[in-house]
């Protein structure tokens, strides 16, 4: 082994290469949305309705994502998030026409 061999086998040994990063997406892929078959439901703008299977899944989109059912908004992170970043959302039933709701009184 000559000289050369050696200074190049030393710089070699010194710095190793960096070992690449992985980085997986942190954060939601998809939402799953879980009702009973014929609910509809809104999201990122445009409407939906859930098949006999009982279950849709849509690919998330990007910012705060907000569901609107039953004249209500509301948001998605607060459903469990999954190994795969899915989020699974449960879809309430729409109340039926003889359903009351409650009045409470805060005094």
């Amino acid at each position: 082994m000559n000289i050369l061999h050696a200074i190049t086998l030393a710089a070699l040994l010194q710095h190793a290469p960096a070992v690449p990063v992985v980085t997986c997406h942190t954060g939601t892929v998809s939402y799953k949305f879980v009702g009973t078959p014929g609910a509809t439901f809104s999201y990122a703008g445009a409407t939906y309705s859930v098949p006999s299977s009982g279950s849709i899944e849509l690919l998330a989109v990007g910012g705060k994502a907000y569901l609107a059912a039953n004249g209500r908004s509301l948001p998605l992170d607060a459903s469990p998030l999954d190994a795969f970043g899915t989020r699974t959302v449960p879809l309430q039933a729409p109340a039926a026409a003889g359903d009351t709701i409650p009045n409470t009184i805060n005094n």
